[in-house]
């Protein structure tokens, strides 16, 4: 026989181990000396251990592997491990599954950070822009309602019957970063005038310009470097500056009854216009 000492080396598993699972009835020395209380173990209970371990590891209670040990019945045994084995193949799939998604999560994430970390800035140029009408809808939002207040925009386009003449544009003309709020005016460019609210005329002269692709996000940078030129070449900023959505979220064919983001379009095709007037007097 192995006292506890040298039966929990050969089994790798603590001494303490054993104590408990005899304190609970799951394993019991095979001999306990009356004299010094020592506890014992032969070479069969060895066969037990690893039973436990083996049942343990498959996720089975240790009261559930103490009822089976106690069970003589083969019957009893099999359904319990085939149950058990349905279990283990079920959650089998479910981890393949899971492991198969976040492999493709990483593969997204690692292509998006590759293609967006980066927009590409064009120089900055000075463009001759000519007056429009446009109708427009200004709120002062969270900017994750941005979308929510296109949609509105468009329908009411459709309601009032308005033909579209060019690309959606907005005017930030106030941004807070940190708690993501904004005044957004809303621009559309429409064919002819008509006596409702909303319907201006949009001035034209030089505007200073420049083309960001890349996703809205990394608009900012558009911003800074064309108000640092604007600086550079001794010009005056008149106003805020446009955005003109080329190409993003809006498809460049829609329904307008029924407007829907084109979510097949990759944030780092994005392509957005920001033009800021200037005053044409200051140009060299």
């Amino acid at each position: 026989m192995y006292s506890i000492g040298e039966f929990s080396k050969i089994c790798n598993i603590p001494v303490k181990t054993l104590r408990y699972y005899n304190d609970i009835d799951l394993l019991l020395p095979s001999y306990i000396d009356p004299q010094t209380n020592y506890r014992y173990y032969d070479y069969d209970k060895i066969q037990v251990v690893k039973t436990i371990m083996l049942l343990k590891s498959c996720q089975f209670s240790l009261s559930s592997i103490k009822q089976l040990i106690e069970s003589a019945d083969q019957v009893d045994w099999e359904i319990v491990l085939e149950q058990k084995m349905h279990e283990l193949e079920d959650q089998k799939r479910q981890i393949s599954e899971q492991l198969e998604q976040l492999s493709e999560l990483r593969i997204k994430m690692e292509a998006d950070n590759l293609l967006v970390s980066s927009p590409l800035l064009s120089d900055c140029y000075v463009e001759q822009r000519d007056e429009m009408i446009v109708y427009t809808l200004r709120k002062k939002i969270n900017m994750k309602f941005m979308d929510n207040l296109v949609k509105s925009l468009f329908e009411r386009v459709y309601a009032f019957h308005l033909k579209i003449n060019g690309k959606l544009m907005a005017v930030f003309h106030e941004r807070n970063l940190v708690q993501e709020e904004a005044d957004i005016e809303l621009l559309i460019p429409i064919k002819e005038s008509i006596e409702i609210e909303g319907c201006r005329t949009l001035k034209g002269g030089l505007y200073a310009c420049i083309t960001v692709k890349g996703p809205y996000s990394e608009l900012e940078m558009g911003y800074k470097m064309l108000e640092n030129w604007i600086k550079e070449q001794n010009m005056t900023q008149l106003e805020k500056g446009i955005e003109i959505y080329e190409k993003g979220l809006i498809p460049s064919s829609f329904n307008i009854r029924n407007i829907k983001p084109d979510l097949n379009r990759h944030p780092a095709e994005f392509i957005t216009k920001i033009c800021i007037p200037i005053n044409e007097n200051m140009i060299r």
